[in-house]
């Protein structure tokens, strides 16, 4: 899993509240990176990192009344068993593509549909991030978006540009999840 520490893009939520966000996508797409931005790791309560089953490995990260997990999509069959319950749960669901991967582009399409087939976003939003826009041959987002066919889904879902390299298109990101989630009340 790669990434740095960063500044802690995410804001603190009003005392009494959060967010639950799930970062998944998968291998080598940016997940663990996109959370080292989201949190400052010098200051966040706890990470908790769960091994389901062979394969199936989650962190789990609470910091300013975000509950964040992020986990890999490696295998199908998981999703069902393994990711469920942490994606009906999630307030905000962000899945995170490789944008100059083109064949786990196919996969993420897979994926997403296995999603939507087992009802696992459907009382979420999702956010679609294309990853390394920063990167010469990438799909762009609106080719993502279609390639994915999000047009589809009966829940609010937004596709951004993201280079968590470069860390341009992170503030758009948090911005588009606080204006399009409610926070729960703890």
């Amino acid at each position: 899993m790669g990434g740095s520490g960063s500044k802690g893009y995410l804001p603190e939520l009003p005392r009494g509240t959060s967010i639950k966000l799930g970062i998944i996508g998968l291998e080598n797409s940016g997940k663990t990176s996109l959370l080292n931005r989201f949190i400052d790791s010098t200051s966040y309560k706890a990470k908790e990192s769960i091994l389901i089953s062979m394969g199936v490995h989650i962190e789990s990260v609470f910091y300013k009344g975000w509950q964040v997990f992020t986990g890999d999509l490696l295998y199908p069959h998981y999703i069902k068993k393994a990711y469920k319950p942490y994606l009906k749960e999630c307030d905000v669901i962000i899945f995170i593509v490789d944008s100059t991967n083109y064949p786990d582009i196919s996969a993420a399409k897979e994926q997403i549909d296995l999603l939507i087939s087992e009802d696992c976003i459907s009382s979420s939003v999702l956010l679609v991030l294309a990853n390394k826009q920063d990167q010469y041959k990438k799909i762009e987002p609106i080719q993502l978006e279609n390639y994915l066919e999000l047009y589809r889904l009966n829940i609010p879902w937004k596709c951004l540009p993201i280079s968590l390299t470069s860390e341009n298109g992170i503030d758009t990101t948090v911005k588009w999840i606080l204006e399009n989630t409610t926070t729960r009340t703890l």
